[in-house]
């Protein structure tokens, strides 16, 4: 992943968190590099990546955060399938942000919302990229894990 890739990508999904609150901007954390174990929170929804990089990219939220989107778009019921739902919905604007930014080269999965079981069964690299998203002062986390294709 080029930088110029990387930080399209990076903008494409805060202006996603910024135009469901216009008023309340989403600011980037201080990004960090992660071993060992993924960094989930609630819940996850996830791209897997094939092309000149392979692995995946996800978004792991907590519940709050998902609670507060459903309430924005006027979903009053917010039970663990409307927020396995909520979760699905920002896989599907990861994907669309990883297409616009990694464009013909790239092979991406359908998008999916994952348990904590099931991205810890994934073959991850080493480490990974992650950057918090701060919103309504909650936290997100967008995860990089990306290795060269043998």
């Amino acid at each position: 992943m080029n930088p110029e890739q990387f930080k399209l990508f990076k903008r494409i999904t805060l202006d996603y968190f910024a135009k469901l609150a216009p008023d309340e901007h989403p600011v980037m954390g201080e990004p960090h590099l992660h071993f060992g174990d993924p960094e989930l929170l609630d819940y996850t929804s996830l791209i897997e990546i094939e092309g000149e990089y392979q692995g995946c990219i996800y978004l792991t939220s907590p519940s709050a955060m998902l609670k507060d989107v459903l309430a924005i778009n006027g979903e009053v019921r917010d039970t663990p399938e409307h927020l396995k739902d909520m979760c699905q919905e920002f896989s599907n604007v990861l994907s669309g942000n990883a297409s616009k930014a990694f464009g013909g080269n790239w092979r991406i999965s359908v998008p999916r919302s994952l348990t904590r079981r099931e991205v810890e069964a994934l073959d991850m690299p080493a480490s990974t990229f992650v950057m918090p998203i701060l919103w309504r002062e909650k936290e997100s986390l967008l995860v990089v894990g990306l290795r060269e294709a043998a």
